[in-house]
């Protein structure tokens, strides 16, 4: 089995050059669909010149990006917002996060307002608007597509709120939006981050007798284990969901799966506060599709692949569909469905240990 080839890039932020190439040990980095996903890794400076590495210079918390080069391809792109000395170890320990998490350290300080605009075009204004400031561009590419989804709704600035906290909670309404920020290199070898938004997702999907989807088998398959979840404290059948305004005047919203009230489950009740939402419509579309995600217990299921078996690491993204197959003690008579791929987490593999590459799936919607 060949040893694929890691290399870790460090960059300006704002200027997005190369600043150095550094030797990482212990790493592990996640992506996460409509979210950021994290890297952790630790620099050995034990008889390392690390003025000479520019070690310092290149791991500066809120100034410094690193990017992940397998085997001459980005797999992974982020802001470095920690790092902590070890001066026992002589390690110096770095966590980082995709470049998403860059929104969610901006905020709108300019009254935004849009009525009947498509949302995938009121997100592509809020990031040129974030990165339109002195400052504030970290040079995300942002597309032009549209959903054909039209809404309704004003950011004061006053509220201060995030530009991601914005995008996230559009994209969490009915008939909203997948979301990602996916590095590549251009034609000349330089890096980039370019904004994805898919209507209704991301990722492709396939039909029940599709040969092109990724497949994952136990046992006798690709996998090496699997974790199966369901969280009820995470499960509600009614959503309350409260707008903009005060006392009386506050908008609310209620979002019920009648289904599972008449198929015999108890009344279990959530609520969340959206203090900016001003309009009605929006907050009723939010709380249908909160309901809509969490009115069965959550289900995840990690599977543990490794890299290089087929479906290799590469040829699937986030928010494609993945077929699971299991035939084992928690499934006897054997399991065949269709889930969404959600998250990825990869330990590159160090010490004669193995690349492996953990999915996380979940229910396939949309």
């Amino acid at each position: 089995m060949a040893t694929t080839y890691y290399r870790y890039l460090f960059a300006d932020l704002l200027t997005n050059n190369i600043i150095a190439e550094l030797p990482i040990t212990n790493v592990n980095f996640t992506q996460q669909l409509n979210a950021a996903g994290t890297l952790t890794g630790d620099l050995l400076l034990s008889g390392v010149s690390a003025a000479n590495l520019n070690v310092l210079a290149s791991t500066v918390p809120g100034r410094n990006a690193i990017y992940v080069d397998r085997a001459g391809t980005l797999v992974w792109g982020g802001v470095i917002w920690n790092r902590e000395w070890d001066s026992q170890s002589q390690h110096l320990k770095v966590t980082a996060r995709e470049f998403e998490s860059y929104f969610e350290r901006r905020r709108i300080t300019t009254t935004q307002a849009f009525t009947g605009v498509d949302q995938l075009t009121v997100v592509q204004n809020l990031v040129n608007a974030a990165q339109a400031v002195t400052g504030g561009n970290i040079g995300v590419i942002v597309p032009t597509n549209t959903s054909g989804v039209t809404i309704t709704q004003t950011y004061y600035s006053y509220e201060l709120k995030t530009y991601f906290s914005a995008i996230s909670d559009l994209a969490k309404a009915t008939n909203g939006f997948d979301f990602n920020i996916k590095v590549a290199y251009d034609g000349g070898g330089n890096p980039t981050k370019t904004l994805q938004l898919g209507y209704p997702r991301l990722g492709n999907t396939y039909s029940t007798t599709s040969t092109t989807v990724p497949v994952f088998m136990l046992p006798a398959g690709n996998i090496v284990q699997y974790n199966y979840k369901e969280d009820g404290t995470k499960a509600a059948n009614t959503v309350y969901l409260t707008g903009a305004g005060s006392n009386e005047a506050k908008l609310i919203s209620t979002g019920i799966d009648s289904t599972k009230l008449t198929a015999g489950w108890p009344l279990l009740e959530d609520s969340m506060n959206y203090s900016n939402i001003t309009d009605s419509t929006l907050l009723g579309n939010m709380a249908t599709g909160q309901v809509s995600v969490v009115s069965y217990p959550p289900q995840t299921i990690q599977v543990v692949a490794p890299p290089y078996a087929d479906p290799v690491y590469g040829t699937y993204n986030l928010g494609d569909q993945a077929r699971l197959i299991v035939k084992d003690d928690f499934y006897p008579s054997g399991f065949d469905g269709n889930y969404r791929i959600i998250g990825l987490n990869v330990s590159p593999g160090e010490n004669n240990q193995p690349e492996r590459v953990t999915l996380t799936l979940t229910t396939t919607s949309n």
